[in-house]
């Protein structure tokens, strides 16, 4: 069946004039006119792709500020199409360098993290590090010789592993930063990110550094000077000593995970994973992990 007679059974608005946006992996992005208004519409094939429906159920019930969505069905949603929008437009590079967007950005996650803690069901939501399994580590270990001292000892040490990584407190976390990914007001004064498909749970360290890492050094001075003002402004005190546990195991959990996706689900090694690959080699990733364990 074609998928926008899939869509329009599965959506109850008048759908019409569909063009193709973008097709990838299973998942079908149309231009359409919805009840006659200009609107995008997403289409997801595969039953784990469409946790993002979800996601926007969960960010509408605890009010963190998204796409206005027109309709959300069991396996397509339609949302605002921003290129035709009075006050929204999509993110450009540029906004990397711009440090009014970088702080209205922090206000988004700031609203993203402290209301995402509430979540009742956030333990069931998507986690990169539950990757992080027995069976992945040995998949990497027989195809990786020289990673072998390094996951010897994580299959060993397994259970602390978890224990640790599971620590400490979960909030709702973006996970898939960039530019292409964000929309800002035309008057700078609010910027969101759209696309929720790796929304989850996680740490607030690894959704800042994420944001940071791809932005210019002004920008995120400003963006992470705003989020820590926010945050002191709310609780009267820094996050200083939960951000140093977090960063510890992300610095260790984060360069476990870039080795689970080259190894266990790229057809090929990929050249991304340079860096951790020579960590493993060096022997810097074993020292951070027996350090992490003490």
């Amino acid at each position: 069946m074609k998928i926008i007679e899939l869509i329009k059974q599965d959506l109850h608005g008048s759908l019409q004039k569909f063009e193709l946006i973008n097709a990838k992996n299973g998942v079908y992005v149309y231009k359409c006119l919805y009840n006659g208004i200009s609107a995008v519409v997403k289409y997801f094939e595969k039953v784990n792709d469409r946790r993002e429906i979800l996601n926007y159920r969960i960010l509408a019930e605890h009010n963190i500020p998204t796409l206005k969505t027109l309709e959300l069905g069991k396996t397509a949603f339609v949302m605002e199409n921003i290129l035709v929008s009075e006050d929204w437009r999509l993110g450009v590079a540029e906004d990397l360098d711009d440090i009014v967007v970088a702080k209205s950005l922090a206000c988004w996650y700031f609203s993203l993290h402290e209301n995402g803690a509430d979540v009742s069901g956030l333990n069931d939501l998507y986690f990169e590090y539950d990757l992080l399994t027995k069976e992945n580590f040995e998949i990497i270990a027989k195809k990786f010789s020289e990673a072998n001292e390094l996951f010897e000892f994580l299959l060993i040490n397994f259970d602390k592993l978890q224990d640790i990584i599971y620590k400490p407190a979960f909030t709702l976390t973006y996970n898939d930063f960039f530019w292409t990914n964000l929309v800002v007001r035309k008057d700078k004064s609010a910027a969101m990110m759209f696309d929720y498909n790796l929304l989850g749970k996680g740490y607030r360290y690894s959704d800042l550094r994420n944001v940071c890492w791809s932005m210019s050094e002004t920008a995120k001075s400003a963006f992470m000077n705003e989020y820590n003002r926010l945050y002191f402004d709310k609780y009267g005190q820094t996050r200083t000593s939960a951000e140093k546990i977090e960063r510890q195991i992300d610095e260790v959990a984060g360069d476990l995970f870039q080795l689970v996706l080259a190894f266990t689900e790229k057809e090929n090694n990929p050249n991304w994973a340079v860096d951790e690959k020579e960590k493993v080699r060096n022997g810097k990733l074993l020292t951070k992990v027996k350090q992490l364990f003490t």
